[in-house]
């Protein structure tokens, strides 16, 4: 199951909008246990698409917005009976 979101939101990440990926990768935090793969996920897609200044001087804004969803959804996981 691991793999399979896996090379699905790198096909994702490489040919659909970002915002598609951002979708995938946080539906893979909340069905797949412990996913770490979406911070990785986030610095590669600041690598391919980030801009130098960023938002407010921040330029990894997507590693940050993985690293609060990734956090996020092992609370709520925890909360929820799967």
């Amino acid at each position: 199951m691991r793999t399979v979101w896996n090379i699905g939101i790198i096909v994702s990440i490489l040919y659909l909008p970002w915002w598609l990926s951002v979708i995938f990768i946080t539906g893979a935090c909340f069905f797949v246990p412990k996913f770490y793969e979406a911070v990785i996920y986030g610095i590669l897609i600041d690598a391919l698409y980030g801009t130098k200044f960023g938002l407010y001087g921040f330029s990894y804004v997507f590693t940050g917005i993985f690293i609060i969803i990734f956090f996020v959804s092992s609370i709520i996981r925890r909360k929820l009976l799967w």
